[in-house]
């Protein structure tokens, strides 16, 4: 506590008011200690984002596989035709082959009907001459034919000239068949290939990072546990030594008090420091702000500065005393303050709905239990 500039400088303050109120921030009661529900370091933060860019490299690698798996399908659908059409060319190819085979027996039949005299040399007829004797002879039979013998010929030729193109398809589609096999199963391989040592990037990283998540949440617990074990020692050392009265006190600040009735009915305002609305604190901090002595912020803060006066020396308060009340009455977990006026009464900021007024010491100290002593800034 110090005075503004201007005044008479007075400083009453607590050495041990920093530590106090530190430890009241780390007790049970203020403040849980805990670990952090969702710990992270520089190096967590970095691996996940490496991790977040591997599963976006997964997932794009796994949209390419559906592509390759699309084109997969596309080109085992044309195998599936290429062998219909392989299994339907032999087919056509065994029917012109036995075609073929009967036209020429007709052929031969015709040609021996019109030669009945001997055998006809069929190959030296159709193929070729040997001499010009032979060119006459061709001619006369080539004239002596009907014309449905010319067309079974014709016929002839014409099967013959099936049977090889079919031959010639039916080896190109297999070639082909071979080819495309070959082709999308290595572009299958491939892509596999590739997704599974993505999948297995990924999932390195996202066990490094429950690896050091893990770390992190197992240190922050023993700093939490330490702090814990701190703050229950330092708790325990000072319910073991209540505090005591600080010798003889000074005079009071009634002045203060004129400044705070002036203030009766005002409303309530959760962390409100100024005449538009007060919380209890707001209240003492801004009233002795107007006299010129700075005090902290919270009640709990305001509770070590000062001299302090004991729970049984009610009859030694003076108008300006701050009044302090813990929760089940314990010290340590100061939560309201207010400020005697006189004849065991004092003036506060109660609570959220109520407003600026007066009540009973006594009354509080008989209906709640939870009065904790006072202090003289």
């Amino acid at each position: 506590m110090r005075r503004l500039p201007g005044r008479s400088a007075r400083i009453l303050t607590s050495s041990s008011a920093l530590a106090v109120a530190c430890a009241l921030l780390l007790t049970p009661a203020a403040a849980p200690v805990r670990a952090y529900a969702a710990p992270t370091t520089p190096g967590i933060q970095a691996k996940k984002a490496e991790a977040a860019a591997a599963s976006k490299a997964l997932a794009d690698l796994g949209d390419d596989f559906e592509m390759k798996v699309e084109e997969y399908n596309s080109v085992a659908d044309a195998l599936e035709k290429t062998r219909a059409d392989i299994v339907r060319t032999r087919v056509e190819l065994e029917a012109a082959s036995a075609r073929l085979a009967e036209a020429q027996d007709r052929l031969a039949i015709r040609a021996r009907a019109m030669y009945t005299g001997g055998e006809v040399d069929m190959v030296a007829v159709l193929i070729g001459t040997t001499s010009f004797d032979d060119f006459l002879t061709r001619l006369e039979l080539l004239n002596r034919i009907s014309t449905s013998d010319a067309s079974l010929v014709l016929e002839v030729s014409g099967f013959r000239d099936t049977v090889a193109a079919s031959q010639n398809a039916l080896e190109n589609r297999e070639v082909e068949q071979v080819a495309l096999r070959q082709e999308a199963e290595r572009k299958k391989l491939l892509v596999e290939a590739a997704l599974q040592k993505q999948r297995s990037f990924v999932s390195n990283l996202n066990a490094e990072v429950a690896t050091l998540i893990r770390q992190e949440e197992e240190r922050q617990r023993r700093i939490a546990e330490e702090l814990a074990r701190r703050a229950a020692a330092e708790a325990a050392a000072r319910k073991a030594a209540p505090r005591a009265a600080s010798g003889t006190p000074g005079a009071g600040h009634p002045e203060a008090v004129d400044v705070a009735l002036r203030y009766l009915g005002v409303p309530y305002v959760w962390g409100g420091s100024s005449p538009s609305g007060f919380d209890c604190s707001g209240l003492v901090q801004y009233s002795y702000r107007q006299i010129g002595i700075l005090l902290p912020r919270t009640s709990s803060q305001q509770y070590h500065v000062g001299a302090f006066i004991p729970v049984d020396r009610t009859a030694t308060l003076l108008p300006g005393d701050l009044v302090f009340f813990g929760y089940d009455g314990d010290p340590e977990r100061v939560h309201h303050v207010g400020m005697y006026v006189g004849n065991g009464n004092f003036v506060h900021a109660p609570a959220t709905g109520d407003r600026v007024k007066v009540s009973s010491l006594q009354d509080r100290i008989t209906s709640r239990g939870d009065y904790v002593g006072a202090v003289r800034p």
